[in-house]
Parts: structure tokens; C-alpha cells; sequence
């Protein structure tokens, strides 16, 4: 790690690390320090990135905010044990991101079709002819 990503990553300012955090250039070493933040929107763009380790998503899929989650849930790198459980999730949004995940296993959309919300049940029933 070069000195001024240490300096970006230990910044006061959660929009300077939140920046490191988003870049798809962040190796996965400083993804995994930044996993930890403090500031949820720091952990939802690590959430998001795709080179952040699978047994970082699978940390972050348990989450206190719901918006880690629903990144979580939108990965296409999130394990497919991990859309399971999201699956169930109380907020309907993170819901409809695992519904949309290509990697949802077929079961798992299939009884999500019970869902309650509209968007969910239509998106679902349209993934089926892709």
C-alpha cells in the first residue's frame, strides 16, 4: 500500500475514503480496512466494489444498514448461500437487488414470487424468460 492511499484511508473525511472505497482500482488489502469503517457509506461502496473479497461481502451481508446489504445483495461476486439469506430480508429493496442478482439461484426467485411487493413478483416472473 503506498503511503498516500495510507493517508487517503485514514482520512477525517469519509467522502476521501468513501472515493478509495468506490474505485475499482482499490486493491482487495484496502478494501478489507475500509470494510470496517465506521461510516456506512464507506462500507456500501465497499460493498459495491467489485474486487472486494467474497469473505468481505459475506461480513458485510449481516450489515446494521440496509443500504450494505442491498449492495450486497447486487454484487454478481456475493456467494450464492449469502442471496439466500438476503432473500429473506426485511427490506423489501435488498429483496428486489437479490431478485435481480443473475447469480439468485432459480428456487430461491421462485419463492420469492409469493413476495408481497409487486416489483419484486414482476421482476421475477420477467427474469424467468431470460
Amino acid at each position: 500500500m503506498t503511503t498516500a492511499t495510507e493517508l487517503k484511508i485514514t482520512s477525517k473525511d469519509s467522502n476521501v475514503r468513501r472515493s478509495v472505497a468506490e474505485d475499482i482500482d482499490t486493491p482487495a488489502d484496502v478494501l478489507v480496512k475500509l470494510s470496517t469503517d465506521k461510516s456506512c457509506y464507506v462500507r456500501q461502496e465497499v460493498a459495491e466494489n467489485l474486487n472486494t473479497p467474497v469473505d468481505v461481502l459475506v461480513k458485510l451481508s449481516t450489515d446494521k444498514d440496509n443500504r450494505v446489504r442491498w449492495n450486497i445483495a447486487d454484487n454478481p461476486n456475493t456467494p450464492e448461500d449469502v442471496l439466500v439469506k438476503l432473500s429473506t430480508d426485511d427490506d423489501w429493496r435488498i429483496k428486489y437487488a437479490v431478485a435481480i442478482n443473475p447469480h439468485t439461484p432459480i428456487d430461491v426467485r421462485g419463492r420469492m414470487t409469493n413476495d408481497l411487493k409487486k416489483t419484486i413478483r414482476m421482476h421475477i416472473i420477467l427474469s424467468f424468460d431470460e
